[in-house]
């Protein structure tokens, strides 16, 4: 059971990450064509939206993948010095103390974020930007939802790291 939660969940957020690597050159795509327009002084409001809203899920749906891939942030004065199994005690305790807390509490509050938006059909306060701003705040929900998943996967592994030494 646990392999099979583990290995579907590293799939998906494996697969999520990679498409959101592609949102790169969209982005590219999208700040070269906004300083073309700047130069012939001719900018369009929804473009600036477009590049934050497209930087935006770069970095959120990129998340939980780069914690799959232990590429993100660690403090580790001591952590490479440890053996496997005080590694994964540590892994153990900062997941389930720490990171999946904020998980759940995130996600009630971008939860509520994102169906007071999708309530009121929320789009840009700037006129001709882009009209579906709630989609944003869904895709901020959807990656800590994301994030939490693979931190459960994640700390299902160093159990059984933790176990096996």
């Amino acid at each position: 059971m646990n392999f099979d939660f583990t290995s579907r969940v590293d799939k998906m957020v494996s697969r999520i990450g990679k498409f959101s690597s592609y949102l790169s050159l969209f982005l590219i795509f999208a700040v070269c064509l906004d300083v073309i327009l700047r130069i012939f002084d001719s900018s369009v409001t929804w473009l600036n939206d477009l590049q934050w809203h497209l930087f935006s899920a770069l970095f959120l749906l990129g998340g939980a993948y780069t914690f799959q891939e232990d590429k993100h942030v660690r403090v580790d004065l001591f952590y490479n010095k440890f053996s496997p199994k005080n590694r994964a005690l540590v892994n153990i305790v900062g997941i389930s103390a720490l990171l999946m807390p904020w998980c759940l509490i995130l996600m009630v509050y971008t939860f509520h974020y994102a169906l007071d938006s999708i309530r009121i059909f929320e789009g840009s306060p700037d006129p001709n930007g882009l009209p579906y701003r709630f989609i944003i705040k869904i895709v901020l929900f959807f990656s800590i939802f994301l994030l939490l998943l693979q931190a459960l996967s994640r700390l299902l592994q160093e159990i059984k790291i933790y176990k096996s030494h």
